[in-house]
């Protein structure tokens, strides 16, 4: 369970195929470490999660583009951590701006993260990425070359 934090969309225009882009999106985020499922809650496709919150991204396809959004969240045991120990007991207060701190930090690069993926999957699907092309060119290539 998260409280959400934040809602982020960007629209990509000429990409239609939804499939595509979530599959090149979940790509680019692996070689960065971050892996991606997919998610169970009706409105969203695919959710990254780890202790300090999660990233649930939808795409929706309209007429000519394709609308990428994300909501990002924190867990709920770390706001309790953040917000209510140090309130149970004052020593807690040090540490828990710790975390904060951390937490801010993780949710910066997170955010980075998923709009530099979104962006590197709009540009690779854009010239062809996805459908192969490149791979059947760099083969003709070496056919002709031989």
């Amino acid at each position: 369970m998260s409280l959400h934090i934040s809602t982020n969309e960007r629209i990509f225009p000429e990409i239609l195929d939804k499939n595509a882009f979530i599959e090149v999106f979940s790509k680019e985020m692996s070689k960065r470490g971050y892996g991606l499922k997919q998610s169970r809650e009706s409105g969203f496709d695919i959710i990254y999660s780890d202790f300090f919150g999660e990233a649930k991204i939808y795409l929706t396809q309209d007429s000519g583009f394709l609308r990428f959004g994300y909501r990002l969240g924190v867990s709920f045991l770390l706001f309790a951590f953040i917000i209510i120990f140090p309130l149970l007991d004052f020593t807690y207060i040090v540490l828990s701006a710790g975390v904060l701190a951390l937490w801010i930090l993780k949710l910066i690069l997170l955010k980075s993260v998923i709009n530099e993926c979104a962006t590197n999957t709009y540009m690779l699907l854009k010239h062809g990425y996805h459908t192969g092309t490149e791979e059947k060119k760099g083969e003709e290539e070496e056919k002709s070359k031989s």
